[in-house]
């Protein structure tokens, strides 16, 4: 039987997760790094410029010495040469993505054509956009895999609302970014095979009647889409490293894949090894541009193997009270029977998704930078909201699950309950993520309400590693106590402008911080229709065309 994927579902699921992530959004940035790129942001609005320039109209608004930026942006050669207090005030290349700064510029454009804040408007519909799009593909991958639209749904609901990601919409952080290239050219790679296959089967069996003209112009047209889609797949590829440099680490994991996959098809791996290659090149050019090497992203010391020296992470990570994926996404936990039955269905995609999963969580396991954060560097940072450089892999453990509804006939209920249970909590712990800014104002809690943490050698290593002190549950704690409506940020030394979120309004929710419950409501109505109507297309089954194919 030949399904064909609902274009209305597409539209209805689409505009769900993109209202509901700008209605839950901070309408700010994290602590530095998406700063940092809106400020390039800003420079290619009004210097024309990649450059990050030290006299843009937002610098005025930080309370941080520029001249330590620039110095700290600089290569440890150049710093030799300075102290970053008698560092020239002069434009230079941040290592932060190019790519994300660029798509912000549009939004950047319309603040300023309607008379509001840039901050704002950036903040609330960049990674919105992007979360939300990534959602779709997932939509849009799972019903490829599974042919059911219904579990489709399902998945991109457990990626949208169930994990960590949800809380990036509030950050311009590029791993958003990062994770739709990603998925996107998993997707792409999958759909030019997928459809290349079955459409010369669909168009041989179903035409073998007709003249032979008529289908050989099906197979070719076929087979026209099967090279544009392996073409979409590495350009995506190409994309992901634009977005942040560790996409590196997982190329010869699809170029493997797409080797095996493609062997009967030559044309397709040409087009898509040659758009990668294309890509890559490019950003070659553009980092010979910045920083006068080709292989050189701007981390320079953070960019080489010296910066991967502890092993506490790859522990951290998977169960870490304060960073541990099992928390922050409780589901995770059934990824090994998914797993196998992941295997039995496409080994192909298996030993893709194994790949990414296994060389991500060593990559970033290993992250050590030295000082008194190093054991936390594999974490994200100190106000990343639980693993930040596993939010790549979130699509890929997502689509994964969707075997566990495939084997639901037996213990249906049980099943259920425990995987209802599980999306239960994730809601929950990443809600607390949304309702309260995570950030350095958290060091602040700690010192005001358990003045014995200070005397230990980092605040983040309780964060990290005790139950008490996770951000779980300090945002309980500052939910109960309505901590966030006692802060003053003005009288605050602030590292940034935006340190403490939106506060003193209890909630880090942009339009209802600003406008009020209002429009919130508007907005939840709005999702509550879209729901419905989602939920209707599931029910609705149009008349199918039964094919053998």
């Amino acid at each position: 039987m030949v399904h064909n994927i609902n274009k209305r579902l597409i539209f209805f699921v689409f505009s769900f997760f993109l209202i509901f992530n700008i209605a839950s959004s901070g309408g700010h940035f994290d602590i530095w790094d998406g700063v940092e790129a809106f400020l390039v942001t800003e420079s290619m609005v009004l210097k024309h410029s990649a450059k990050l320039y030290p006299d843009l109209p937002s610098i005025n608004k930080l309370s941080f010495n520029i001249r330590y930026v620039i110095w700290f942006l600089k290569s440890s050669e150049d710093k030799k040469l300075y102290n970053y207090e008698t560092i020239p005030l002069e434009p230079v290349y941040s290592f932060r993505s190019l790519f994300l700064s660029a798509i912000a510029v549009p939004f950047y454009y319309l603040a300023t054509f309607s008379s509001m804040s840039q901050v704002a408007v950036v903040g609330l519909f960049v990674n919105s956009l992007l979360i939300s799009l990534t959602s779709l593909v997932i939509f849009c991958f799972s019903f490829e895999v599974y042919r059911s639209n219904k579990i489709a749904v399902v998945l991109s609901l457990i990626f949208g609302l169930c994990s960590f990601v949800w809380a990036y919409n509030t950050t311009l952080w590029p791993q958003p970014l990062q994770t739709l290239c990603l998925i996107a050219s998993v997707y792409f790679i999958y759909l030019s095979l997928h459809r290349h296959s079955s459409f010369i089967c669909h168009y041989t069996r179903v035409n073998r009647k007709d003249n032979n003209h008529d289908t050989y112009n099906n197979v070719k047209r076929d087979s026209i889409k099967g090279i544009y889609f392996a073409g979409l797949g590495g350009l995506f590829l190409g994309l992901s490293v634009f977005a942040h440099p560790s996409s590196l680490i997982l190329i010869p994991g699809f170029v493997a894949y797409s080797i095996f996959s493609m062997r009967r098809s030559s044309r397709e791996l040409i087009s898509f090894v040659t758009i990668l290659a294309i890509i890559l090149f490019l950003i070659g050019l553009v980092n010979y541009s910045r920083f006068g090497s080709f292989a050189e992203f701007g981390y320079f010391y953070y960019g080489t193997l010296s910066a991967h020296g502890g092993w506490i992470g790859l522990w951290g990570l998977l169960a870490s009270p304060g960073a541990g994926l099992i928390f922050y996404f409780p589901i995770v936990i059934l990824l090994p029977i998914a797993f196998r039955y992941f295997y039995r269905k496409n080994k192909g995609l298996f030993l893709l998704f194994s790949y990414i999963l296994i060389v991500t969580w060593l990559f970033a396991g290993t992250l050590y930078f030295g000082g008194r954060q190093g054991d936390r560097a594999w974490g994200g940072g100190a106000e990343a909201w639980g693993p930040r450089y596993l939010v790549p892999v979130l699509p890929f453990i997502t689509v994964v699950l969707g075997t566990l509804f495939l084997h639901m006939r037996k213990g249906l209920i049980l099943k259920l309950a425990i995987i209802i249970s599980l999306c239960g909590a994730g809601f929950y712990v990443n809600l607390l993520g949304k309702l309260i800014w995570y950030g350095l104002d958290y060091s602040l809690y700690l010192q005001t309400h358990s003045p014995t943490i200070t005397t230990t050698t980092s605040p983040y290593d309780p964060m990290t590693w005790n139950p008490s002190y996770s951000p779980i549950v300090l945002h309980a704690k500052t939910l109960m106590d309505n901590y966030a409506s006692y802060l003053q940020p003005t009288i605050y030394h602030s590292f940034l402008w935006n340190t403490y979120g939106l506060a003193p309004c209890s909630y880090d929710i942009y339009l209802f911080c600003k406008f009020g419950i209002i429009p919130v409501l508007l907005l939840s109505a709005a999702i509550s229709v879209l729901a419905i109507f989602i939920i209707m297309e599931l029910r609705t089954r149009s008349p199918q065309k039964k094919e053998q194919v």
